[in-house]
């Protein structure tokens, strides 16, 4: 409206009631801001609709966006999981397949070991019997191709009996029984009392557990690692080897600790393989198996086996059993 009109409008109310002049311009004003409040809030909403819309029409596409991506993912995944079945499969398939081979393989080995033991005899027995009987018609040469017979053969039976004890970790196994370890070691020690007085060992341990295990591979497992520090000793020191235990989260660690004349722990590995040796025969006897069987053992009890070890300043050994 015109100003023109605002007279008129109020020209005309001044017939009305007994209001002044003044009181109607008043009213008039406040319902100009009225109206104008909402033109204003008529325009702002508009405004404020459009901009939302277009926010939604935004908001939507974004959506329609991430649902498809969420549907690729999980077609993906659906692919992913058909792929790690089948692998699944595969690796039990393979891992069964695996545990035959070596349950006929651990069969085999001791079937042959065992038909080995008689023909060994033989060879050393008649081979001793011709030097006996033939002594004094044989050279000197003679007599050392016997000798050389005869310490094969017997070589070969200790071979042979440490395989068959490697093969029994396994398939002659016999069920857990709660086992004092501290009885064990006296058992250990007793066993090999002989080789302790002849190389006046020292022996010590600590307070040593109740675990659950077989007690024949407990013994095993001890006897061969305190047999090796007393081989494996300085011939300027006496072999100090001292036994211990500490628990850690679920399982009991043992250490055997020796004084003697240690190993290069680039051979760390190594030394836990079958007939794998680090040092000669001659100058060492044994078979080279005893660490394999200790970690056949160790491994069957669901443990670890490990080493420590210094050049010239001893060697430990450490072995785990779950509680």
């Amino acid at each position: 409206m015109r100003l023109s009109g605002y007279k008129q409008v109020i020209d005309a109310l001044m017939n009305y009631k007994d209001k002044t002049k003044e009181e109607i311009i008043v009213e008039y004003e406040k319902l100009k801001e009225l109206h104008n409040a909402i033109l204003a809030l008529y325009g702002r909403n508009v405004d404020e609709s459009k901009k939302t819309a277009a926010e939604l029409i935004i908001a939507n596409k974004e959506l329609a966006f991430q649902i498809e991506e969420k549907v690729k993912k999980a077609a993906e995944l659906a692919i992913a999981n058909q792929e790690l079945a089948i692998q699944n499969k595969e690796k039990e398939k393979r891992v069964a397949e695996l545990k035959t081979a070596v349950e006929e393989l651990e069969q085999f080995a001791y079937v042959a070991s065992h038909d080995l033991q008689e023909p060994l005899r033989m060879i050393s027995s008649y081979t001793q019997l011709l030097d006996r009987r033939y002594k004094d018609q044989l050279d000197e040469d003679a007599r050392d191709f016997i000798n050389y017979a005869v310490d094969g053969a017997n070589r070969m039976q200790k071979l042979i009996n440490a395989l068959l004890i490697y093969s029994r970790v396994t398939t002659h196994a016999k069920s857990y029984q709660q086992v004092d370890m501290t009885n064990v070691l006296g058992q250990v020690v007793a066993n090999l009392l002989v080789m302790i007085e002849e190389n006046s060992a020292f022996i010590t341990n600590d307070d040593l557990p109740e675990i659950k295990a077989e007690e024949s591979q407990m013994i095993q497992l001890f006897q061969n690692l305190i047999g090796n520090a007393i081989k494996f000793r300085k011939n300027s020191e006496i072999p100090l080897i001292h036994i211990s235990c500490e628990k850690k989260n679920n399982f009991y660690e043992f250490s055997v600790r020796d004084n003697g004349i240690g190993l290069d722990m680039q051979y760390k590995d190594r030394i836990f393989v079958i007939f794998q040796r680090l040092h000669s025969a001659k100058d060492y006897p044994g078979t080279g198996i005893g660490l394999a069987i200790n970690k056949r053992i160790i491994d069957r009890h669901g443990g670890k086996i490990w080493v420590d070890s210094k050049i010239n300043e001893g060697t430990t050994f450490y072995f785990t059993i779950p509680e």
